[in-house]
């Protein structure tokens, strides 16, 4: 670069402050040295190997900058790419409750999210393995809570290793990532609270018609209060 540029003549490219480049041809180098002075750039030799070297006529500290600016995206690019591959793991067990399996759920939901693939993990400890259809009945139970999440595909179907139990799920092609959750049985999408209705109630009179005991909703009854007036008797 600059004075350390000792062969005799040089290509020069011009580069201008938009990037733009033009070609100003085989010229001493002591001319193009002072072709850089005069627009207080530098000669930075690009291509030595060619016949004649070629130079290009730039701000220097500006390319420097720009060029690490580069590797550290490059760099971050690379890693966030590693992150986003990298495999997540769930534990669950034969006797989860619902509670901590919707905990398990909503985990994965994130894991993928973010974009990892996710590995559903059912451990089998002690007598745990006289029963594997508990296992395979609470991981499938999690992968139709998480499938109405967000769309998964199920790229390896639950199978048994040792004493683990596991498949592998990741976010469906084209599926979108959603932010929100399904809306609760009791509250709809508008937050409007939904009518249940009422338990049924078993009577242990059978019904004339068919014999059978009938059911019929449960009313919550009024309390009864007794009249303050006395009642009148014939």
């Amino acid at each position: 670069m600059n004075d350390r540029i000792r062969v005799p003549e040089v290509r020069v490219i011009l580069e201008d402050d938009d990037g733009n480049e033009e070609n100003l041809g085989v010229m001493p180098t002591y001319q193009a040295r002072r072709l850089a002075e005069e627009r207080d750039l530098d000669l930075v030799e690009v291509a030595p190997q060619a016949q004649p070297p070629v130079c290009k006529v730039m701000d220097y500290g500006r390319f420097k900058y720009s060029l690490e600016r580069k590797q550290r995206e490059a760099h971050r690019a690379g890693r966030a790419g590693r992150a986003a591959s990298e495999m997540k793991d769930v534990q669950l067990s034969p006797r989860i409750d619902d509670h901590d399996l919707q905990v398990k759920v909503d985990r994965a939901f994130e894991f993928l999210n973010d974009g990892h693939p996710v590995r559903m993990v059912v451990r089998f400890l002690g007598r745990d393995m006289r029963h594997p259809e508990n296992g395979m009945r609470a991981l499938q139970t999690a992968l139709d809570a998480l499938g109405k999440e967000i769309a998964i595909r199920v790229d390896q179907a639950p199978r048994m290793e040792g004493r683990q139990l596991f498949a592998l799920v990741r976010v469906d092609k084209g599926a979108r990532p959603r932010t929100d959750k399904p809306a609760d049985e009791k509250t709809g999408a508008d937050g409007e609270t939904n009518e249940i209705d009422p338990p049924m109630v078993a009577l242990d009179t059978p019904s004339e018609a068919t014999g059978r005991v009938a059911v019929v909703p449960e009313v919550a009854s009024e309390p009864v209060t007794e009249s303050a007036e006395p009642v009148a008797t014939a």
